[in-house]
C-alpha cells in the first residue's frame, strides 16, 4: 500500500477481527516508538488494545516482555534478542518488510526459525522490490514458508533468474537478472496472498511536479571529476583519494558531485571541492517562500548546508509539528531518518517542496522519503527538486531510480486489489 493509505490500521483491524491472541509487531525504530501505540488510540474499534513497547536496555525490554499485553512492539535491532526469550505469540506483523529482503541478514535468519509458531503472519510495505523482483523471495517466504517461491534462495534463483555480472576469476556472482517471463510467473504465484492499493486510486492528492536541475561546474572541478572517474585516483586539496572498487568509486563520485569528499579512512574529515549545489539550493530558496525540505546523505553535505543557511533546522521528533504548521522555512533530513513512519505534509493549505541535495541509490529510501511530504492531508501542490551535476554519476542514479520504480510499479499494478 502506498504510504498514507493506512497499512497500520488495516493490519490492526485484521488482528482485532481474529481470535484473541498475542501479537508481535516488528518495525523500524522510529515507527516502533511513535506509530503503533498511537494508531490504536486513534480508532474506536482498536482503543481496547494494550500495547507494550519492547525497547531500550535489556532490563527494560525484559520488564516490558513480562507485562501482560495484547500487542508487543519491538524494533528491528531487538528482534533476535526477543525471539531468544521464548515468549509465545499468536500473530506476527512485519512493518516495512523490505527490511527483510536480504535472506543473509541475522534478523531474517533468526526470524525464519520461529515462523511456524505464528498462527497468522502479515507483512506490510510501500516498497516491496527496492532492488528488483528478487527482493520478494524472503518477504513472501515469511508468509508461506517457501510454498510459492521455493524453500531456498538458491532454488528460487535457479528457477527464475540467471547470473548477471560475476568475477571472472572466482566465478562469484555479483547480481542476478530475471529470466524472460519470470516476473509474470512470480506475480501469478503470489497473487493469492499479496494485494496492493495505490494512493491515486483512492485519494484526491494535489499536483506533484518532479524537476531535474542540471548544474554546471567549472573546468577545474570537471577535470578533477574526470580524473577520479577514469583513474580512480585524484588529488583533492592535497589529499590522495583512492577508489579501488567500482562500488567505492560510485560513492566517491557521489560525494564529489555533492561538493566534498571524505579524506582517507575518515567519516568526519572532508575536503571541500565546489559549492555548485549549495549555490543552486540558494537560488531555489530565493525564488520561493514555500517551506522546503532538503534531503542529504553525507555528513559533510549537512554541515555545508547548515553553514550556508544558519537558520536551517535538522529534523527531530520535537520539531515535526512546527514544520507542519509552517513555522520552519528550511528543514534538513536524512532519507533514512525522515523516510519512514512520520508525516511531514504541511497544514493550513500550504504548498511544499523537497530538494534532493544528495541523490540516493536506494529506490526504497527515495520513494519513502518523498511520501512523507506528498501524502494524504497535503492540500496544495508539491514540487520535488533533484540537483544533478552535469554529465556526472547523478544522472545515472536518476536513471537507476526510475528503472527500479517502474519495475516496482509494474508489480504493484499486477497485484492491485479493487474494492467493490
Amino acid at each position: 500500500m502506498s504510504p498514507g493509505l493506512g497499512k497500520t490500521v488495516t493490519a490492526l483491524t485484521i488482528i482485532q477481527q481474529s481470535p484473541k491472541g498475542k501479537t508481535l509487531i516488528v518495525a523500524p525504530k522510529r515507527v516502533a516508538e511513535s506509530v503503533w501505540a498511537q494508531e490504536c488510540q486513534k480508532w474506536e474499534h482498536l482503543c481496547h488494545f494494550k500495547v507494550v513497547k519492547v525497547m531500550g536496555s535489556p532490563s527494560q525490554r525484559l520488564s516490558s516482555l513480562q507485562t501482560q499485553s495484547d500487542i508487543y512492539v519491538t524494533n528491528l535491532e531487538n528482534l533476535a534478542w526477543l525471539l531468544d526469550q521464548h515468549k509465545k505469540f499468536d500473530y506476527l506483523i512485519i512493518d516495512e518488510s523490505s527490511r527483510f529482503k536480504d535472506p543473509s541478514t541475522k534478523r531474517f535468519r533468526e526470524l525464519k526459525k520461529h515462523l511456524k509458531g505464528f498462527k497468522r503472519r502479515i507483512i506490510l510495505t510501500g516498497t516491496p522490490t527496492p532492488q528488483g523482483i528478487g527482493d520478494l523471495w524472503s518477504q513472501v517466504g515469511i508468509l508461506d514458508l517457501g510454498e510459492r517461491l521455493e524453500t531456498s534462495i538458491t532454488k528460487f534463483r535457479l528457477k527464475y533468474m540467471d547470473p548477471g555480472q560475476r568475477n571472472r576469476h572466482t566465478g562469484v556472482v555479483y547480481n542476478w537478472v530475471l529470466k524472460n517471463g519470470a516476473a509474470q510467473q512470480i506475480q501469478e504465484k503470489i497473487g493469492d496472498i499479496c494485494l496492493s492499493l495505490k494512493a491515486e486510486d483512492y485519494l484526491q492528492l494535489p499536483t506533484l511536479s518532479n524537476i531535474y536541475h542540471t548544474i554546471k561546474v567549472g573546468n577545474d572541478v570537471r577535470k578533477q571529476y574526470e580524473t577520479l572517474k577514469k583513474t580512480m585516483v585524484t588529488d583533492i586539496a592535497g589529499q590522495q583519494i583512492t577508489a579501488p572498487t567500482a562500488a567505492v568509486l560510485a560513492g566517491k563520485l557521489l560525494q564529489f558531485t555533492s561538493g566534498a569528499v571524505y579524506e582517507p579512512d575518515s567519516t568526519n574529515s572532508w575536503a571541500p571541492i565546489h559549492t555548485a549545489k549549495v549555490e543552486f539550493l540558494e537560488s531555489i530558496l530565493e525564488e520561493s517562500s514555500t517551506p522546503t525540505l532538503v534531503f542529504y546523505h553525507f555528513k559533510h553535505s549537512l554541515e555545508r548546508i547548515k553553514e550556508a543557511f544558519p537558520s536551517a533546522v535538522v529534523l527531530s521528533d520535537e520539531n515535526i509539528q512546527a514544520w507542519r504548521d509552517g513555522k520552519i522555512p528550511l528543514l534538513l533530513a536524512h532519507p533514512q531518518s525522515g523516510g519512514i513512519g512520520i508525516n511531514l505534509q504541511c497544514n493550513a493549505g500550504q504548498a511544499a517542496q523537497a530538494v534532493w541535495f544528495d541523490l540516493p541509490w536506494s529506490s526504497e529510501n527515495y520513494v519513502q522519503a518523498n511520501a512523507r511530504i506528498y501524502r494524504q492531508g497535503q492540500e496544495k501542490p508539491v514540487i520535488i527538486h533533484h540537483l544533478m551535476i552535469e554529465d556526472s554519476i547523478d544522472g545515472r542514479v536518476v536513471d537507476v531510480l526510475q528503472g527500479k520504480i517502474k519495475l516496482q510499479d509494474a508489480l504493484i499494478n499486477d497485484l492491485k486489489f479493487v474494492l467493490i
